[in-house]
């Protein structure tokens, strides 16, 4: 889950609140059966209904390369060390490629070295763009979305495990606890996906990588700590905005909101945002960091990471091959990730959601005029239809 994805559906959930306000003032709308459904022509419903499917496709894609990938890549980048090069192997560039200089060595014999530059390579994950060309240049064009099979298969096996423990209960935190126990339960299918994420193209299928159940008690605890981490962050700070002003009445039907109930919905829903990131920042990152860097310790020795990587982060491991434990634990995890990658990973972040807010708001753009184009002066109509049926009963 990352801070792109909390923040849309915290915004979605805002908007709906406040529609739901601007309804119950309206005086609400009747059955939706009380009124014959607007006639559109199908062309046009199914034009805007490709738009609608198209938009969500790109946006998951968006979503899954900028929100899932690149973020597991960062975590697990070691920057590679200094080196010294000699000036005359390096071409030149506009700005140069390198950081800084060092003044030309000299021998106690009194002989002069060649002259050198001392360069500092610059971690691939600081730049989107570096990021995506190195995928590609190693992994092939459709890299960007490597491991998506993987994914899918993962958060499909999660959907079907929360819905049938979800059954059990009623409640928002029943089903966050079913979210809980299904993540951590499908363990090794998540610790499989950063495996194929972060390690070079295998000749190998996804359901070959795999990994043996005997390796769940190994990741289990990290999942479980990410798993209630994301939980907290989506569910604590409507439960807390919830609890008071205008939203705790939402579901009062004798409820007659004003205008200022507007407004402090408006408000109950930027304290819920200034939460959501806040969490984020203080708990979701340590846990996602986490997660991936113990799972990480456990790739597969065959498996070469396609970024630079430390499998014995700064020696406070030791590979299972040599008679180690083959997994870091939960605190080294996070200690062994510097401060310099903690910046650089929360830089990211915030570039990721600059740009899906930013295809958010375009592909919304998009959305409306078409509507507006195709349905013309039905749109109301339609727009109260839809909301009919999407109204519990």
């Amino acid at each position: 889950m990352t801070l792109s994805t909390q923040l849309l559906r915290r915004g979605i959930e805002a908007a709906h609140d406040v529609h739901g306000l601007l309804s119950a003032k309206e005086g609400g709308h009747g059955q939706p059966g009380d009124d014959e459904p607007p006639q559109v022509p199908a062309l046009a419903a199914l034009v805007f209904f490709v738009t609608g499917m198209l938009i969500i496709a790109l946006l998951f894609c968006i979503g899954y390369t900028f929100g899932h990938l690149l973020p597991t890549l960062c975590m697990i980048e070691s920057p590679e060390t200094a080196a010294y090069v000699p000036v005359d192997v390096l071409e030149p560039t506009d700005p140069p490629a390198y950081a800084a200089t060092t003044p030309k060595p000299t021998q106690d014999d009194g002989e002069d070295d060649a002259e050198v530059l001392l360069v500092r390579n610059k971690p691939l994950t600081a730049s989107i763009r570096q990021t995506i060309l190195h995928l590609r240049a190693r992994a092939g064009y459709w890299s960007p979305y490597r491991g998506l099979s993987m994914f899918l298969i993962w958060n499909v096996a999660t959907g079907l495990l929360v819905g049938i423990i979800a059954s059990i209960f009623h409640s928002r935190l029943g089903v966050a606890f079913a979210a809980i126990v299904a993540e951590t339960a499908l363990a090794t299918l998540h610790m499989t996906w950063v495996h194929i994420v972060i390690s070079e193209a295998s000749p190998k299928r996804w359901y070959q990588r795999i990994a043996s159940f005997k390796t769940w008690p190994k990741i289990a605890p990290a999942v479980a700590l990410w798993a209630t981490s994301n939980q907290i962050v989506h569910i604590l700070p409507m439960l807390v905005c919830g609890s008071f002003g205008s939203l705790k009445h939402m579901n009062n039907p004798e409820y007659e909101p004003g205008r200022k109930d507007l407004y402090a919905v408006g408000a109950q829903g930027v304290m819920a945002m200034f939460l959501t990131v806040l969490l984020f920042v203080l708990l979701q990152i340590p846990a996602s960091v986490t997660l991936v860097r113990v799972a990480a310790s456990m790739l597969p020795e065959e498996d070469e990471t396609i970024v630079p990587f430390d499998r014995t982060f700064g020696g406070k491991t030791t590979p299972a091959i040599i008679g180690g434990q083959g997994k870091i634990g939960l605190v080294e995890a996070w200690r062994s990730f510097p401060w310099a990658s903690r910046i650089r990973l929360v830089k990211l972040m915030i570039k990721v959601a600059l740009i899906v807010m930013a295809f958010w708001l375009t592909f919304t753009i998009v959305l409306v005029a078409e509507a507006h184009v195709i349905f013309g002066d039905k749109l109301g109509e339609m727009m109260k239809t839809v909301h009919g049926i999407s109204r519990p009963h």
